[in-house]
């Protein structure tokens, strides 16, 4: 993994896999956009889809208390915070690696899980 700062991460191109934070906590994980002069768009992967806030929270509301299941955010967003003292942690292709080596472990166990359900 490496650390740049803003003015860096934004000549970084689209697709990267990346977490934003200030010295030294990071946030969630998310895929970068097409960068904007002081900004960027992006995706993060630890968001429901959802048209707007209240479907959601609604969506995660019926997560949490009926066992719900929402796909992945499939939509960008653009970050406009342009604070010049955000960090970006990002993922290199040996990181990039390991995530799909996680990755493909933890779909062959949820296949386990799922087939047990479906036998019943």
């Amino acid at each position: 993994m490496k650390i740049y700062n803003r003015k860096d991460f934004l000549k970084l191109p689209a697709g990267i896999i990346f977490a934003k934070g200030q010295p030294f906590a990071f946030d969630e994980i998310q895929v970068k956009g097409d960068s904007l002069e002081n900004d960027f768009f992006s995706r993060e992967w630890t968001w429901i889809s959802a048209h707007d806030s209240g479907e959601a929270m609604a969506r995660l509301d019926e997560m949490l208390e009926r066992g719900a299941s929402y796909a992945i955010n499939d939509a960008e967003g653009r970050d406009g915070l342009f604070d010049d003292n955000d960090i970006f942690l990002v993922f290199e292709p040996e990181d990039l690696q390991t995530m799909r080596q996680d990755i493909d472990a933890a779909v062959e166990a949820f296949a386990s899980v799922y087939n047990e359900a479906n036998a019943r």
